[in-house]
């Protein structure tokens, strides 16, 4: 696994475990193919972040900042080891559960990218998709969050937010959405 394209490509990346499943260089690849308009400058929240690899693709790409949410231990310390390979000063990690960090109301902070790659509903682990999509996230109007998930998966259909686009890549589905503008007063 490595970084793309941008300032850091051909940045090598630690995997964090075997059971962790982190997005292919393909799958990144098309990631951001589809959003090479909005990469540049964007505030950009890593959910489920594991390895960092999609957040530290948007900053080599140009992103103006990533905050990553992780909290399993084994993936943490990849994480920050990947952080300090790639050199991006403009990271911040936060070691909490991403459905809490999202759901929280009181966070003041709003991101013009969201990636959320949680885990598959499978095996006996419990859906991560409907209680993230149930609360508002912290997107910025007109913000993009960007969810995979099972390809055998129908695409929820969160509320505020228009799904832009859906693309299949083998069992993995990506599922581009757009959070409405507020009304103008």
């Amino acid at each position: 696994m490595r970084i793309i394209a941008g300032t850091a490509r051909g940045t090598k990346l630690q995997e964090a475990s075997e059971s962790t499943r982190p997005t292919s260089d393909r799958v990144r690849e098309a990631i951001f193919n589809v959003l090479r308009n909005v990469i540049s400058e964007a505030r950009v929240l890593d959910l489920f972040a594991g390895t960092g690899a999609l957040g530290l693709e948007s900053l080599s790409r140009g992103s103006a900042s990533c905050t990553f949410v992780e909290n399993n231990p084994q993936s943490l310390n990849c994480l920050r080891k990947n952080i300090a390979r790639t050199k991006f000063p403009q990271t911040r990690v936060i070691e909490s559960d991403a459905l809490q960090f999202a759901g929280n109301p009181r966070n003041p902070q709003k991101f013009d990218l969201i990636f959320a790659d949680p885990p598959y509903f499978h095996h006996g682990q419990p859906d991560l998709v409907s209680p993230l999509l149930a609360e508002p996230l912290p997107l910025a109007d007109d913000g993009i969050l960007v969810l995979e998930v099972e390809s055998q998966r129908e695409s929820p259909e969160p509320p505020n937010l228009t799904l832009l686009k859906r693309k299949d890549y083998g069992n993995t589905s990506v599922l581009y959405y757009q959070k409405e503008s507020a009304p103008e007063a």
